[in-house]
Order: structure tokens, then C-alpha cells, then sequence
């Protein structure tokens, strides 16, 4: 079958929420609304999202970073988990926790290296047998909490 770039590009989504293994990502298409949404009801097998994420490398992984940074910038974006419960909190808003351009430069580029470093990471698990149990959602987390607090 073949499969529209952009759907199997849409499915960048799993990478936001921790999915990363294309075998999970291929599960997911069948389980979860989101996925099947983007997916428009399609389920690419694990061969061919590894293969296009393969092909798609570097632009896969710079429209990755922008899936961040839109995130930090759009408060009302956020990726994995969120709930409301009327916590309130306070703001980190004083003159330390500002970001000069050129700072937020490098902070950038290495979220660019980490988003690499996890892609390899990702390219390792798929040809391998590796249980379900075994995922990186906390690292891409981490660094999305990351981007979030820029």
C-alpha cells in the first residue's frame, strides 16, 4: 500500500506524546482516536513508518524542533498530558528566568542535537525486538518540559 508523505509525516504526533517506536505508532492506529484521525483510518505497518522516517531524516527531525517551540510559544499548546483542576500558580516571569536571543539560540540547537540523539535511539528499537515495556516518553518529555520553560 501506499500511503500519502503527509499522513505518515502527521504521525509525528506519536513523538510528541512518547509513542516513538513505529511498531507503537502502528498500534496506535488502531487504538487511539488521535491516531486514527490523523491517519485517516489507515494503518501503515512498522516497516514503512521506519522507512519514511529513514527517508525524511533531517526535515522529519527540523519539523520536529518546530512542533516545540510552537508548543512554548502558544500557551495553550501543550503536548502528552494535561488536566485543570484550579491549581493556581505562580509566575516564573523575573529577570533570571528571561532568555536572551542569542541563549535561546543555543538552547535550540541543542534540543536539535537531543531531538537527533532520540530519533537514533528510535531507529535502534525499531529493527530490534524490543518489549513493549521499553520507551523513552520521560526523555521526550523531559525536553519538551524543557522547551516549555524557555
Amino acid at each position: 500500500d501506499a500511503y500519502h508523505p503527509a499522513m505518515l509525516l502527521s504521525l509525528i504526533y506519536g513523538y510528541t506524546t512518547g509513542t516513538h517506536v513505529s511498531r507503537r505508532i502502528e498500534r496506535a492506529t488502531y487504538d487511539s482516536l488521535a491516531f486514527r484521525l490523523i491517519a485517516c483510518d489507515q494503518h501503515p505497518d512498522p516497516d514503512t513508518l521506519a522507512a519514511f522516517r529513514r527517508r525524511a531524516g533531517s526535515p522529519f527531525a527540523a519539523l520536529f524542533v518546530q512542533v516545540l517551540q510552537v508548543a512554548h510559544e502558544n500557551p495553550f499548546s501543550r503536548l502528552g498530558t494535561v488536566s485543570l483542576d484550579g491549581t493556581r500558580l505562580h509566575a516564573h516571569a523575573s529577570k533570571h528566568s528571561a532568555l536572551s536571543y542569542g541563549h535561546a539560540e543555543k538552547i535550540e540547537a541543542q534540543l536539535q542535537a537531543e531531538v537527533q540523539e532520540l530519533f537514533a535511539l528510535a531507529e535502534v528499537a525499531d529493527p530490534s525486538t524490543v518489549p513493549d515495556g521499553v520507551s523513552l516518553p520521560d526523555e521526550i518529555r523531559r525536553r519538551t518540559d524543557r522547551l516549555a520553560a524557555i
